[in-house]
């Protein structure tokens, strides 16, 4: 049995960091986390490969949107105990031999 307790409710990030024209940039992203959290959702969805679409023109944007949730848990450290972060692997290219 464990005392994590995670809202009925998650937060998607599918799209966060994304070179799609009307996705949301990092300021937008910690707004959504902070409605979020303050609404009493904690659950925030997310993998390795996201956002997606990428576009692999521009690089490798994979991890950008973990990389979104990282600065904005770096502003307060304290909320990632607030936080249940679910994460996923693809085993796609973004895979190491480990």
């Amino acid at each position: 049995s464990s005392e994590v307790v995670v809202s009925e409710m998650g937060l998607g990030t599918q799209r966060w960091g994304s070179t799609d024209f009307n996705a949301p940039d990092e300021a937008l992203c910690h707004r959504f986390l902070d409605m979020a959290v303050e609404a009493g959702v904690n659950l925030v969805d997310t993998a390795e490969q996201y956002p997606i679409p990428s576009d692999p023109l521009q690089g490798k944007p994979e991890g950008s949107t973990e990389s979104i949730i990282g600065s904005w848990l770096k502003k307060k450290p304290g909320r990632r105990s607030e936080l249940v972060i679910a994460s996923k692997i693809t085993g796609g290219p973004n895979v190491n031999a480990r």
